[in-house]
């Protein structure tokens, strides 16, 4: 907005008639129509165009190179002869094949996030999906389907004879096939929504599964951990206890004494690592 002209070929520009929050806009000025049409161009650029109607001309403003503008130009000659019978007001008729034109790039948004998807799609297999790529991809088809909204709203509105300076008659057969074509981009990008958001459980599965692979790991080198210390901590106590009881050179049952305490340590290991299978097995039991 900042960049418009306040005068341009004797028409006052009314800055304060535009809403700079809205990616369309189709608004009355003193002596012209404005049409401000939004879209996203090549590299993910977010692109907008003014037209500016009147009752003899059409005067386009945009920052940047137009593609849509540019073709526009290049095919002028075929385009009018293929479109003269439904020709009346050169003006409205430039409007409408422009706005065919742009409706044109939204394929090409279609087409990035379409590549998007399969990239992701691609790095599941891998390994390297990333929230980053979820969220980009995932803002990259709602900022898409809002534009495709307004631009269906804007056209709903040269439909029905919004604005001065267009003529429903000259418009409306080109609003029709517009807006069936808007509906099936609209139609694309919910489909391409649902399918990001299936790549996303697809995601969180594969997550939950290494999830439940890695806990159940943990679980095993716990029990493990468990066991050893429980089982060590027997002979450990046995041996430290045992020479206050007994001494080094004592006779049990006509045996040497640290030979009674390797049996006594080695049977108490064994009793206990069966009563510590037993609570274990009893422990998943419940859960089951």
């Amino acid at each position: 907005i900042d960049n418009l002209p306040e005068d341009l070929f004797g028409m006052k520009i009314e800055k304060k008639i535009l809403n700079e929050d809205e990616y369309c806009q189709i608004v009355d000025g003193t002596n012209y129509t404005l049409v401000k049409i939004s879209y996203i161009g090549k590299d993910n650029v977010f692109k907008t165009i003014y037209f500016f109607i009147t009752s003899d001309a059409i005067i386009t403003m945009h920052k940047e190179d137009s593609t849509p503008i540019n073709h526009f130009i290049k095919n002028i000659n075929a385009i009018v002869k293929d479109e003269k019978e439904h020709l009346t007001k050169f003006n409205n008729f430039v409007l409408a094949q422009l706005v065919y034109e742009i409706m044109d790039k939204n394929m090409d948004v279609i087409s990035v996030i379409d590549d998007h998807l399969q990239n992701l799609r691609n790095s599941i297999d891998k390994n390297e999906a990333n929230l980053k790529d979820i969220t980009k991809i995932r803002d990259y088809i709602k900022t898409f389907s809002r534009i495709v909204l307004y631009q269906s709203i804007i056209i709903s509105y040269m439909k029905r004879g919004e604005g001065e300076y267009i003529s429903k008659r000259d418009v409306q057969y080109y609003a029709a096939d517009i807006l069936a074509e808007l509906d099936k981009y609209g139609k694309l990008s919910a489909g391409m929504e649902k399918e990001l958001n299936g790549i996303v459980q697809t995601i969180e599965s594969k997550n939950l599964v290494e999830y439940t692979k890695y806990t159940a790991r943990l679980s095993i080198a716990i029990e493990l951990l468990t066991r050893a210390s429980v089982l060590f901590m027997i002979p450990n106590s046995i041996f430290t206890l045992w020479p206050s009881i007994f001494a080094m050179d004592d006779k049990i049952f006509g045996m040497d004494n640290w030979i009674i305490q390797v049996l006594i340590a080695t049977f108490s290991m064994i009793a206990a690592q069966g009563a510590i299978s037993y609570i274990y097995k009893k422990m998943k039991e419940k859960k089951i």
